[in-house]
C-alpha cells in the first residue's frame, strides 16, 4: 500500500468528487489510485482534474503529442505506475503499443515524425536537463508548434512530471483499489493484474 492512504471512493459523498472518482474508473489516466489519494484534499482533486481535462484531454495541441510526452517522462523516470497507463483518446487517434515501446530511444526510432521528435526532445530537456534547450532545439520547436501550443505542452510536461515524481515517492501501484476496471492500462499491465487476480493455475 502507498505511503499515504487511499480515500475509500465509496465514502465520498460530494457528488462532484464522486463523479471525478467514477470517471477515473471509467477512463483511467488518471487511474483511481492517484485520484483517491488526491481526494484527501477536495481542492487538490478538483484543480488537478480541471487541469487534466482542460490541458491534457482538451486544449490547443493535439492530444497524441501530449500523451507521448507523458509516457516518455514516466518511462524515463521509471515510474511504473504512470508508465503503465494509456490514454483512451490517444488510442482513438491511432497510438499503438509500438509507439510507446520506442519512446526511450526516440532519437533512433523511425516511428516519430519531426514534430513528435521535437516535442520529445523538449520533454527530455524539461525533465532532465533544461540547459540542453539550446537555439537549435528552440528553432525546431518554433518550426513545428505555435507559441500557445508550446505554452500548453510545457505546462503539461511540468504538471505530469511533478505528479509522477510525487506518486513514485508514495509507491502507488495500479490495481490496488481493485481490478473491476482495467481502463487506461497498457495491455501488458492489464494482463498481469488479471493473472494475479486469477491466482495460480491448478
Amino acid at each position: 500500500m502507498p505511503r499515504i492512504s487511499y480515500v475509500d471512493p465509496s465514502t465520498v459523498t460530494d457528488p462532484e468528487l464522486a463523479a471525478l472518482l467514477e470517471e477515473s474508473r471509467t477512463y483511467g489516466t488518471p487511474r483511481i489510485e492517484s485520484q483517491a489519494i488526491r481526494a484527501h484534499v477536495p481542492a487538490v482533486l478538483r484543480t488537478f482534474a480541471a487541469s487534466w481535462q482542460q490541458v491534457f484531454r482538451e486544449g490547443v495541441l493535439d492530444h497524441r503529442i501530449k500523451e507521448l510526452a507523458r509516457v516518455y517522462v514516466a518511462k524515463s523516470m521509471e515510474c511504473g505506475y504512470c508508465a503503465g497507463q494509456r490514454s483512451h483518446i490517444a488510442a482513438a487517434q491511432g497510438a499503438t503499443e509500438d509507439d510507446y515501446d520506442d519512446l526511450i530511444d526516440f532519437r533512433r526510432s523511425d516511428r516519430y515524425d519531426d514534430r513528435e521528435r521535437a516535442a520529445l526532445r523538449w520533454a527530455e530537456a524539461i525533465a532532465w536537463d533544461p540547459g540542453s534547450a539550446d537555439d537549435e532545439l528552440w528553432a525546431e520547436l518554433h518550426k513545428h508548434f505555435s507559441e500557445p501550443e508550446l505554452v500548453e505542452l510545457g505546462y503539461f510536461i511540468g504538471l505530469t512530471m511533478g505528479q509522477q515524481r510525487f506518486l513514485k515517492t508514495l509507491q502507488v501501484k495500479n490495481g490496488e483499489l481493485g481490478t473491476a476496471s482495467l481502463a487506461g492500462l497498457a495491455p501488458e499491465v492489464a494482463r498481469q493484474l488479471q493473472e494475479a487476480d486469477a491466482g495460480p493455475a491448478v
